[in-house]
Formats: C-alpha cells, sequence, structure tokens
C-alpha cells in the first residue's frame, strides 16, 4: 500500500489524468494525503469564474458533492492493488507505478448531507476535500466526506457508488 507521502506531488494536471475529469471539470487541485482508506485534497476550484458547476454566476454548497465523488474516485484509484486490467485500476503512462486510472463509477446514493453554508464561491480560501471509505464490496464502495474551509466545515455527508465491472 502506498504511503501518504507517495502522492502529494499530484498537482491539478496528475490528477486530472487519474479522474474521469479533466480540464475545468476537474474540481481537484492538490493531494494533502492518502492512506488506506482516506484521502484529503486541497482546491481552490470553487473561486474559479470559469468553474462549470457555477449556476448563474454562483457556486452553491451542494457542488461539494461533485468534488467529493472526484475524491472519492482519485482515492480509488490511488490506492488501487494487484494487476493492472480491466476490471481493476490500471496503471498507465511510461512505467511510474503510482499513475493508477480511476475505474468508470456512478455516484448511487448522496445521503445525510448537512451543508453549513449556502455557497463556496464566496469562500477566500482553499477547500479540503476530505473521504473516508467506509466499505468496499465488490463493485460498491460506501464513503463518508466533509468539505472544509480553514476548520469550518462547509459541507459533510455519506457517497455510495457502483463501479463498472467491465
Amino acid at each position: 500500500m502506498p504511503t501518504s507521502s507517495d502522492f502529494t506531488h499530484l498537482d491539478a494536471h496528475a490528477i486530472g489524468e487519474r479522474l474521469p475529469h479533466q480540464g475545468a471539470v476537474c474540481q481537484l487541485e492538490r493531494v494533502l494525503s492518502c492512506g488506506e482508506n482516506t484521502i484529503s485534497c486541497e482546491t481552490r476550484a470553487h473561486q474559479r469564474p470559469d468553474n462549470p458547476l457555477r449556476l448563474n454566476e454562483r457556486l452553491g454548497v451542494f457542488a461539494g458533492v461533485e468534488m467529493a465523488g472526484q475524491a472519492m474516485a482519485l482515492h480509488l484509484a490511488l490506492t488501487a492493488t494487484g494487476q493492472p486490467d480491466e476490471a481493476s485500476a490500471e496503471v498507465v503512462g511510461d512505467g511510474d507505478r503510482d499513475r493508477h486510472q480511476a475505474r468508470e463509477g456512478m455516484i448511487t446514493r448522496a445521503s445525510d448531507l448537512n451543508p453549513r453554508v449556502r455557497r463556496l464561491d464566496n469562500l477566500p480560501d482553499p477547500l479540503r476535500i476530505e473521504v473516508t471509505c467506509e466499505a468496499q464490496v465488490g463493485e460498491m464502495a460506501r464513503y463518508r466526506f466533509s468539505i472544509r474551509h480553514r476548520e469550518t466545515v462547509a459541507l459533510e455527508g455519506g457517497l455510495s457508488v457502483l463501479l463498472s465491472g467491465d
């Protein structure tokens, strides 16, 4: 299992290579730490005027669900083990063994959403996205997440994902 320091060098471009979302759609900019069950990421994507999650020039707090979903996908990609094949995360690139591609999946449930702010775009500092895997069985995974601004929780909740089996 990789240690948290193995992935802290990842920037927005490198993160985008590991997610099904690239460019402006990618909401994560930096990995702060990554362990067997948790990942912590940072972003200022909530401040970008071109953020595609904005509606009427505002970014509502529930855009944080997408941020958490991307952190969840990144965690699954970075902690993938075993031989790469079509049923697991595959290694991409020129021999860099920590370069994993996320499995395709779909969020099937968002639960216990607890917003503490209305908007994310007016928060001046980076957001910290933390996700923790509570369970992963076969093609299903369940995570808890929190989106923090400074030390204040902006949004927290749970996400379940169905991973593709192909």
